[in-house]
């Protein structure tokens, strides 16, 4: 069993939570995944469980796994860490850009890959743009337990979960991005940090607007 497969397997799960082929909630079944990918029942548990440890997906004794359900109050709680850990991240990169380049580069090529996509469409194609975006600031960030610890996917599912609540402030999100990127290869740390946590905040202001029942 190796490394590779697990990580492929990971990944592939991801996709199909992005493309809309596994749902907050849907059980993922180790004989499925095992014929569908081609892998071992070992290297789908070791996935699963480590999916687990992420938060992405909910381990119960006699259910087994299922893609995890965000609760009201859970989604808000996701929300005002990655408000902290995220605005960090921005900073930290923006200190960084200025002295590697290469990493600025791979950064500046994500901001323009994501300004490509009409924030009304919301398509998979999108979301592992958005991913790409978090991923690269993250990486330039330099900082490895920040980006152990932040949870970029379990973002996805309070998207998937909570769209109507979300959903108006797409098109003012999608330009925060250009401007976060603009802040962050211009090395402006606490222009950068403050942009990102707005841009969190929002969500979370309108999380709370819309309470459950």
């Amino acid at each position: 069993m190796s490394g590779a497969s697990r990580d492929s397997l990971f990944r592939a799960i991801v996709r199909g939570l992005y493309e809309g082929r596994y749902a907050p909630g849907q059980r993922l079944v180790e004989a499925d995944l095992t014929a569908e990918y081609g892998v071992s029942r070992g290297t789908v548990r070791e996935t699963l469980s480590r999916m687990a440890a992420e938060g992405i997906v909910t381990l119960s004794p006699g259910r087994g796994a299922a893609i995890r359900r965000l609760d009201w109050r859970e989604a808000i709680d996701l929300l005002e860490v990655l408000e902290v850990l995220v605005g960090l991240a921005a900073a930290r990169a923006a200190r960084n850009a200025a002295g590697d380049g290469e990493g600025a580069a791979r950064f500046g090529a994500a901001v323009a890959a994501l300004a490509q996509f009409d924030p009304g469409q919301v398509t998979p194609e999108y979301a592992l743009a958005r991913d790409r975006f978090y991923r690269e600031m993250t990486r330039l960030a330099g900082n490895a337990e920040l980006a152990r610890v932040t949870p970029r996917v379990q973002t996805h599912l309070l998207r998937i979960q909570f769209r109507a609540q979300v959903a108006a402030y797409d098109r003012l999100r999608h330009a925060d991005y250009a401007e976060i990127g603009r802040l962050v290869l211009a090395g402006d740390e606490e222009g950068a940090r403050a942009l990102t946590q707005k841009h969190f905040r929002r969500m979370i202001e309108a999380m709370e607007a819309a309470p459950p029942g």
